[in-house]
């Protein structure tokens, strides 16, 4: 290591300024990925096959456990990189009451868990009290927005007792970092009313690729025993018997997920020779060096 030191500070000015000007490209592109959260994980609302009339497939749905204290969820894998990944924003969508509503009529807090798959249970990352009137969701820890959103059809969820709110729920600002390849469980929980109901899709129908769908979605209880965390109860599938048999529709929690893979060691090592490169030629050109 120090040889190479000592060869970048002897560099000759020319051969120093060309290798500045090639990392400076490596830095700058590099600098852009770190600073602007790319989309990870793509699994996002349908555009096809939206509302169709009764008998008709339909790709849009909305998943609830429909017990106190528990609430559907689902998973996304993250890809192969060395040094693993930082994920600074997570999207999904619920459906909310009637849509002259808003979320705070049904509802009185939002809480939002996250954690390896593989791990002990999901951790609360994100909380927020609701208030009647409102939508708004000022809370504790990263940012949370609940925005009313609609298909791209401009049409908004459609149940048995008619049109209902469709919301897109934002965490921002995560600072969450995962291994290469981890599988990532996920969750909202949406005190009050009929619990939360997770927006859903069936991949085949949704028009547009569902990274990561498999047609089953998560089920998850708050733990007893330590509070502010929530355990993993098992898979369950929209319209079907337990273990996900029988039945033609399969559903996955729609998410979408944002961030970075962290830059492996080489990446680091060009960083410190375009400095030394720097260095060197600031030396270089200074009177009486």
């Amino acid at each position: 290591m120090k040889n190479m030191f000592a060869a970048a500070a002897f560099m000759p000015s020319r051969l120093a300024i060309t290798a500045l000007a090639a990392a400076s490209v490596f830095l700058g592109s590099a600098g852009s990925a770190l600073a602007t959260p790319t989309l990870l994980v793509d699994r996002g609302l349908p555009t096809a096959n939206l509302n169709s009339p009764v008998g008709s497939p339909r790709s849009n749905t909305a998943v609830n456990v429909g017990a106190p204290r528990e609430f559907a969820g689902d998973d996304f894998q993250l890809g192969d990189n060395l040094l693993g990944w930082n994920i600074n924003k997570l999207s999904t969508w619920v459906v909310g009451g009637a849509t002259d509503s808003f979320l705070g009529d049904l509802y009185s807090s939002l809480a939002f868990y996250i954690g390896d798959a593989d791990g002990d249970g999901m951790q609360r990352l994100a909380f927020s009290n609701l208030s009647a009137g409102s939508d708004a969701t000022p809370g504790s820890g990263p940012s949370i927005s609940a925005t009313r959103v609609a298909y791209v059809d401009g049409s908004t969820f459609d149940s048995p007792e008619g049109p209902r709110a469709l919301y897109r729920v934002d965490f921002d600002n995560l600072g969450l970092h995962y291994a290469s390849n981890t599988l990532v469980q996920f969750g909202i929980d949406l005190e009050g009313g009929l619990g939360t109901m997770a927006h859903a899709s069936n991949a085949a129908l949704s028009g547009l690729p569902q990274a990561g769908a498999d047609g089953q979605y998560r089920q998850f209880k708050l733990s007893d025993s330590i509070p502010g965390t929530a355990d993993f109860t098992g898979f369950a599938c929209t319209g079907q018997d337990a273990g996900c048999v029988g039945g033609a529709f399969r559903s996955d929690v729609n998410v979408q997920v944002f961030g970075n893979r962290v830059p492996e060691p080489a990446s680091w090592a060009l960083s410190g020779m375009a400095l030394l490169a720097l260095a060197a030629t600031r030396r270089r050109s200074r009177p009486g060096v």
